[in-house]
């Protein structure tokens, strides 16, 4: 892979990677910083000789392996309470946005965070990232039937929350 072709697939994937890390982590700081620490990851890889076949996956991939060392950095030494996550939310209110919507956002974000792991990062792969089952499949190696389980029942539990007897 060229610069040009790697500054291109920055281009391409940036932003997903960056709404995946931020949306996963909770805090869009950490997920800028883990978007730039995937990217850099990926380049040094490449200039090492690895060849990659699938740069959207092998990017989500680095960027899932070190959401993951980030979380077990977090649970070795907790810096915040999710109050003080929920306080700051994923996004910070604008102006554009009344009181409701930013409750409305700040609960459904909450939700999220309620849904276990290996479900979350399912629904938020297929539904905010718009990866097909097959490539969620291929990049956190198991089966696309394990994938459709994972979404559903991730759905199921998102709505669950969201409902007022949930």
């Amino acid at each position: 892979m060229t610069q040009q072709e790697f500054l291109e697939a920055y281009d391409s994937y940036a932003d997903a990677i960056f709404r995946h890390c931020a949306l996963r982590l909770g805090d869009r700081e950490e997920g800028k910083d883990l978007m730039q620490d995937t990217f850099i990851r990926a380049w040094e890889a490449i200039v090492g000789g690895i060849t990659v076949r699938n740069m959207r996956a092998y990017l989500y991939r680095v960027a899932n392996n070190l959401i993951i060392d980030m979380v077990r950095r977090r649970k070795r030494r907790p810096t915040s309470s999710l109050e003080e996550m929920m306080e700051t939310g994923f996004n910070p209110p604008s102006r554009e946005k009344g009181p409701a919507a930013v409750f409305e956002e700040r609960f459904v974000l909450e939700a999220f965070q309620n849904i276990e792991e290996p479900y979350r990062t399912a629904v938020i792969l297929r539904f905010i990232d718009g990866l097909p089952p097959r490539e969620i499949a291929a990049l956190l190696d198991v089966s696309p039937n394990v994938i459709s389980v994972r979404v559903n029942r991730g759905i199921e539990k998102l709505q669950s929350l969201l409902s007022p007897h949930g």
